[in-house]
Parts: C-alpha cells; sequence; structure tokens
C-alpha cells in the first residue's frame, strides 16, 4: 500500500503487451490457423520493441499453445487453434491443489451429462442427432479391442456434447474430459473387456436414452442418464476412495 492507502497498479511488462495483442488477433481470427505471424523484423517494428521482448512475448504464447515457432532460415512463428488442453492444465492444476477427489469429479460429470441429453432432445434434430448417436457405438463389434472400445466411447461423448449445442457446456466439459482423460480410459477399459456384460448392459442403456431423446422426452431421457452415471460414481467412489486428481501425474494433464 502506498501513502495514500491505495493498492499499487501493476504496470504490464513490454512482452506481454505484444503477447496480448498477437492473442487478440489469433482469438478474433485475424490470424487464422496456420497463418504465418509476420517476421520478427516487422513485429519489432509495429510494436517498436526489441528482439528480447518479441521472443519472450512468443514463449508466452507458445506455452498457451497458440503459435508454434520453428527455428533456421525458414523458420517463424505460425498460429495455432486455442486447445482445450491447456486450459485442462490449469484446471488440473487448481484441482490438484485443492486435493479434489476423482469421485467428485466423476459426480460433477453425472450431473453435468443429463444436461447435454436433454438439449439434444429439445433440438428439432433431435432425431437424425439420437440416429447418428447410436451409429458411433454401432463400431463397437465383438471384435474390437478394448482401446478401440474406449476410443468409440470418447467420440460418442464428444459428439453428445457437440450435437447438445450448447458451446460453454461442450467447452466446460471438454476441458474436465481432458483432467481426468487417463482415468476415463482406465475405468472404461477395466469395466469392458472385449464381449464384456458390463459393455453390452451400456449399449442398452443408450439404446433407451435415444429412444426417449428421439421422442423428445428430455426430462425422462436425463433422469434416466444421470441415474446411470451415478451408478458409474459410485463405482468411483468404491473403487478410488480417497484417490485425488493430485495423484494423476502431471505430465498426463
Amino acid at each position: 500500500m502506498n501513502t495514500l492507502g491505495m493498492e499499487r497498479v501493476r504496470v504490464p511488462k513490454t512482452a506481454e503487451v505484444v503477447a496480448h495483442a498477437i492473442r487478440t488477433q489469433i482469438v478474433r481470427g485475424e490470424i487464422a490457423e496456420g497463418e504465418a505471424l509476420p517476421s520478427e523484423a516487422q513485429l519489432m517494428s509495429q510494436f517498436g520493441v526489441s528482439r528480447p521482448s518479441l521472443r519472450e512475448a512468443f514463449r508466452i504464447l507458445e506455452s498457451e499453445k497458440l503459435i508454434v515457432v520453428r527455428r533456421g532460415s525458414r523458420g517463424g512463428a505460425r498460429a495455432l487453434r486455442p486447445d482445450l488442453t491447456v486450459a485442462a492444465r490449469y484446471l488440473g492444476l487448481l484441482m490438484q491443489f485443492e486435493g479434489v477427489l476423482l469421485r467428485d469429479v466423476f459426480e460433477a460429470r453425472a450431473l453435468i451429462e443429463p444436461i447435454a441429453v436433454r438439449l439434444l432432445a429439445q433440438n428439432p434434430t433431435c432425431v437424425e442427432s439420437s440416429q447418428e448417436l447410436r451409429e458411433i457405438l454401432a463400431q463397437i463389434t465383438a471384435e474390437s479391442t478394448v482401446e478401440q472400445r474406449v476410443d468409440t466411447w470418447l467420440a460418442f461423448y464428444q459428439r453428445l456434447f457437440e450435437l447438445a449445442g450448447n458451446e460453454t457446456i461442450r467447452i466446460l466439459y471438454g476441458t474436465l474430459t481432458e483432467v481426468i482423460r487417463r482415468e476415463l480410459i482406465d475405468s472404461v477399459s477395466e469395466s469392458m473387456s472385449v464381449g464384456s456384460h458390463s459393455d453390452s448392459l451400456s449399449r442398452k442403456a443408450v439404446d433407451k436414452v435415444m429412444d426417449l431423446v428421439a421422442q423428445g422426452r428430455g426430462e425422462e431421457a436425463a433422469q434416466f442418464w444421470m441415474g446411470q452415471m451415478f451408478t458409474v460414481q459410485e463405482s468411483v467412489a468404491q473403487q478410488h476412495r480417497l484417490k485425488t486428481v493430485s495423484d494423476i501425474a502431471v505430465d498426463q494433464l
């Protein structure tokens, strides 16, 4: 606090100002994905900064996975599409710090997924969407490996939230899924070895939900799916008990 009793105002570093300006251009689409940024000389002139400040700005944007910098005569910086894994890393670190239990995360999924199911049923294309989701799971056959089954189920959930039509929920769910992606794969793998009974039950549950969705009965579909997900959450709670997000290796985030 200064003598006037006011907090000091933090002045951003030059590199942060430059990074913010370039970040804004990428997010707004003014610099397209894959497009090369102007040369260092051009950017230094544009922003009136030194090469060290510009390169520090590049390091900030690289850490956010908004650009990739290639060295050499044909190198330079190119824009990248914002990635969920960046948000997931920060969210994961926060959840690690808070000691969030894995069962807590699965409980959150049990509350979020029914929202997507309800929205899907309210959509005019609910019949077509429900059929598309069935077709994704139809890729699972008796010959499918556990890895193939896991990939298919993850694709099902991703498409479910895309079809639900709410971008905020899709991004939030996608970020949360990235945080515990390894745990999701392990839990799905354990519950459905090739030809397993539990896999069959899951498919039957989805068929029932998709029938309700196609009929526009969103509330019933959401309630049924919530019940299914809380069964999964209870299984995770018994299996992992006091295991927290902090038990997941940082390099998995």
